[in-house]
This record gives C-alpha cells, sequence and structure tokens, in this order.
C-alpha cells in the first residue's frame, strides 16, 4: 500500500465515523516508517475534526511538526480542518491559538482558512475581528469569495 492508499482508507474510515479503523489505519501506516503526504494528513486531520477531536487533531499536527521529515507536509489546508473542528465546538479561543500558530509556523494561510476563521467570528458573534481578516487576506494577495462574503453577511 501506499500513502495515497492509506490516506483514502484514512478519509473512508471518518466518513464512516469508524475513528477507531481511522488511527488503526494511521497506525499501521506510520508502523511501516511510511511518511505520509499532506493529502494523507489531510485526510487524518479532518476524519478527527470532523468526528468531534479536533484536540486530537491538532496533537497530531504538533507531533508531525517536530518531525524533520514531515514539518514541511503541514500547510494551511491541514490546519483548517482544525479551525473548523474547533469553531463547531465552539471552542473559540482555540480558533484563534490555532491562527497564531501558524502565523509563527509562517504558513500561508489558504482562502479556505480565513473563510473558517470568518465563520468563527460569525459563530461567536466576534464580527469586530473581520476587518483585520479581511486586510490579512488582501496582503495575502487573496480575494474574498461568495463564501467569504456570505459568511461576513450572515454574522450581521
Amino acid at each position: 500500500r501506499s500513502s495515497h492508499t492509506y490516506g483514502s482508507i484514512i478519509r473512508a474510515y471518518g466518513v464512516l465515523q469508524d475513528l477507531r479503523g481511522v488511527w488503526d489505519t494511521w497506525r499501521e501506516m506510520r508502523t511501516r516508517h511510511m511518511i505520509p503526504t499532506s493529502i494523507a494528513i489531510g485526510c487524518m486531520t479532518e476524519a478527527l475534526a470532523s468526528n468531534g477531536d479536533p484536540e486530537s487533531a491538532h496533537d497530531l499536527i504538533k507531533e508531525l511538526l517536530a518531525e524533520p521529515d514531515t514539518r514541511p507536509l503541514v500547510n494551511s489546508v491541514i490546519y483548517c480542518s482544525v479551525l473548523k473542528g474547533f469553531s463547531h465546538k465552539r471552542h473559540f479561543d482555540r480558533v484563534w491559538c490555532l491562527h497564531k500558530e501558524m502565523q509563527t509556523e509562517k504558513l500561508t494561510v489558504s482562502l479556505a482558512a480565513y473563510n473558517a476563521l470568518i465563520d468563527a467570528c460569525t459563530r461567536s458573534n466576534d464580527m469586530a475581528r473581520v476587518p483585520q481578516l479581511v486586510k490579512d487576506m488582501a496582503a495575502d494577495g487573496l480575494e474574498p469569495n461568495i463564501v467569504t462574503y456570505s459568511t461576513i453577511i450572515k454574522g450581521y
């Protein structure tokens, strides 16, 4: 099996809400000393975060950042799953800590991640943060899209 195959299996277990299958597959891949792809890591963090365990997804990111072989694979898309997971659980303090961590790690923030941050503002009734996020988007060369605008409107 390749790490792409493992990623697909992890994703399938995640869709089935089978966290034991998710973890068993991840451990099998790592036991075989396979370096996961960014996509496999994304499938893993999404499976955990979307099934109510964003804390474990964040712990996994921290482990991967500590390993020289996997550190370069961690990206904004991977963080985005965890941002959404914490936001949906209404753990907004964790959302902003993750955002700060992304900045510290010098990750390029994706449009999807900015939209997740704006959604957290909407969910927490903290719309005062939105103007700065929109400025940061522009500074990163990103333009708001229909999701950005509809999320902002939803907040007001």
